[in-house]
């Protein structure tokens, strides 16, 4: 492997859409780590009327209880909150940063054996034995708050929508480790007419529409059909009308749907740059399966490169031809794609997708260019394909 000599400064961009298409809207890339959170937090900390988050981790941190004081101190002001909070993560929050979950105080049978098994096959041993919290107890009694945390949502979306006008989105969950270690890819819209377009896509009442410049990939379990996920056939069609370039970051592989589309944009010619993490949290036996996969299928051409990072990679982006742009909270996973709710955003904007590029390239400062086969534990990659597929059987 041979090192990556890029430079390239974190950055914030406002970006007009295409001509032609839904107007002027200020599209912004927060990118990653506290520049993003900080963004996000100043903005509840500006909430006049409502404040809705869609969570799929959220850690009893500095990080999340920072989150905490800023909704609670919103709500104090009158603003009515809204947090939709997925038990389902519990697991991870027992497994992964301090162990420490804001919400999930109550470690169940299940929840704590999972726990276990998770720490287990990836060395992360240490006792997940919860801590009361004030502050998290202070924000489920407020009357201007409520918090759906009982249910298993299946829900991996990650949303802050302030005033109902300002949203972000992307891959980051609520904790240090968010915040401080892993590289996340944050974007925020601003504008009454998309929140309203968000919640329109998100309660099924209308289809993806390329052709507004803006809108939004969703898979919803309550609106869609069971075992069904309208969104994959989009983000594969983006991937298949690439004719130029194709930038992935990406957190999670393993979906073969996905490495096929990437091997057949390779063999056709198109600059495929895919960037994913080393040695991953999670599925990293698979990820490195899929990348060596990728240079067996394509015969491992100058028009691939793969870059694997020191750092955890938790993003989910593609740009397509330096144009298209597919950002979020879905990974190239069989989970993301028919058991879990996701929620991308796709736009038709050069200079957003430009900025994008932008970010992922200043993630890659300390990158490896992969130019052989990759090596991967093969007991690893099978025990992780066995969790997914379990895991998308009980979901779907």
């Amino acid at each position: 492997m041979q090192s990556v000599g890029i430079d390239l400064p974190l950055h914030t961009v406002s970006t007009p859409m295409e001509p032609g298409a839904a107007g002027t809207v200020p599209l912004r890339v927060l990118g990653s780590g506290d520049v993003a959170f900080q963004a996000i937090l100043s903005r509840i900390r500006e909430a006049k009327k409502s404040v809705e988050i869609r969570a799929f981790l959220w850690r009893d941190d500095e990080a999340g209880n920072l989150l905490g004081e800023a909704v609670l101190a919103a709500a104090d002001r009158g603003a009515e909150v809204i947090i939709h909070k997925d038990r389902i993560a519990a697991v991870y929050e027992y497994t992964g940063g301090n162990k420490q979950s804001f919400f999930h105080k109550r470690v169940d049978m299940i929840r704590g054996f999972q726990a276990w098994f998770l720490g287990a096959v990836y060395r992360a041993p240490g006792s997940f034995k919860q801590r009361p919290n004030a502050l998290s107890e202070r924000i489920l009694a407020h009357p201007h708050i409520t918090v759906e945390h009982m249910r298993k949502r299946f829900d991996h979306s990650k949303i802050y929508i302030v005033d109902d006008r300002y949203l972000a989105l992307g891959s980051m969950g609520i904790g240090d480790n968010h915040r401080h270690e892993w590289i996340d890819l944050m974007i925020e819209a601003e504008g009454e007419q998309h929140v309203a377009r968000l919640r329109e896509r998100m309660s099924g009442l209308d289809e993806f529409d390329p052709s507004r410049g803006l809108d939004f990939l969703v898979h919803s379990r309550e609106a869609h059909r069971k075992k069904s996920c309208p969104m994959i056939s989009h983000r594969l069609a983006l991937i298949d009308a690439a004719r130029e370039s194709l930038t992935v970051e990406m957190a999670y592989l393993g979906d073969n749907r996905f490495t096929a589309a990437l091997s057949r944009a390779v063999q056709r010619g198109v600059h495929v740059k895919l960037v994913t993490a080393d040695h991953a949290d999670v599925l990293g036996a698979t990820n490195r399966a899929t990348c060596d996969a990728l240079m067996r299928l394509t015969g491992a051409p100058q028009n691939l490169t793969i870059v694997l990072l020191p750092r955890m990679v938790h993003s989910k982006v593609v740009v397509i031809d330096h144009r298209w742009a597919d950002v979020g909270s879905a990974n190239f996973t069989a989970l993301s794609h028919g058991v879990y709710d996701e929620i991308n955003l796709y736009a038709d904007c050069a200079p957003f997708a430009v900025a994008l590029e932008d970010e992922i390239a200043s993630h890659c400062v300390d990158g490896l260019v992969v130019d052989s086969r990759l090596r991967w534990r093969r007991m690893y990659s099978g025990l992780e394909r066995a969790i997914v597929a379990y895991q998308s059987r009980r979901g779907g």
